[in-house]
C-alpha cells in the first residue's frame, strides 16, 4: 500500500506541474506488489520511460519534490536500473499495471525480471529468483538459462557470465 500511496503522491506533483510520464518499476517493489514474496524494500526502482530530456528533468524534480514533502530519502526513487536496462535492452512486453494520476506504472514480463536478477548475481536476489522460478515453473539451470540467453545480450551475458552462474548454481540443483 505504501508503494502505491508514494507513486500516488508522485502522480499528483506530476498533474500539478501539467507532466505526463510513464515508469517501468523493477525490484523489490514489483516483487512486492506482484508475488507479494517480501515485505520491504530499500526503494523503489523505475525506469522513466521517456526519451525527452524534459519529462525525465520533470519528473526528477516531481520525485525531489515529494521526498521534501513527505520527509521520504532523496532516493525514494531510485532510476539507477536504467544503466543496465540500457545495457540488456527494455522489457519485450511490459502491461500496464496502475495510473496515478498524470502517472502510468508499466510491468515487465517476469521473465525479463528473472533474467535481470539473474545477471545481477546479488545473493540478495536468490530469494526474489526462486519465487519467480516458481511462478513461472523454472525447475532447472538449463531451463534457467534459456530465459537469460532470451534477454541477455551475449555481450553483456560474457561480461557477467560466471556471476551468472554463480546466482543460477546457488538457485537450482539441477
Amino acid at each position: 500500500r505504501q508503494i502505491e500511496q508514494y507513486l500516488g503522491f508522485l502522480g499528483q506533483k506530476l498533474a500539478d506541474m501539467h507532466i505526463k510520464a510513464t515508469l517501468i518499476l523493477l525490484g523489490g517493489a514489483l516483487m512486492i506488489t506482484q508475488l507479494g514474496n517480501r515485505k520491504t524494500t530499500q526503494d523503489i526502482d523505475v525506469v522513466i520511460a521517456t526519451n525527452d530530456r524534459q519529462i525525465y528533468q520533470a519528473v526528477q524534480q516531481a520525485i525531489m519534490l515529494v521526498a521534501q514533502e513527505k520527509k521520504l530519502p532523496a532516493s525514494w526513487i531510485n532510476d539507477d536500473v536504467t544503466l543496465i536496462v540500457d545495457q540488456v535492452g527494455r522489457p519485450k512486453a511490459p502491461r500496464y499495471w496502475k495510473s496515478f494520476a498524470s502517472l502510468d506504472v508499466y510491468i515487465p514480463e517476469f521473465e525479463y525480471i528473472f533474467a535481470l536478477k539473474c545477471f545481477s548475481a546479488r545473493i540478495q536476489d536468490d530469494r526474489d529468483i526462486m519465487a519467480l522460478a516458481q511462478r513461472l515453473h523454472i525447475r532447472t539451470r538449463a531451463q534457467a538459462w534459456s530465459i537469460v540467453n532470451a534477454y541477455i545480450p551475449p555481450l553483456q551475458l560474457s561480461s557477467r557470465s560466471g556471476y551468472t552462474t554463480q546466482a543460477i548454481d546457488r538457485c537450482f540443483s539441477t
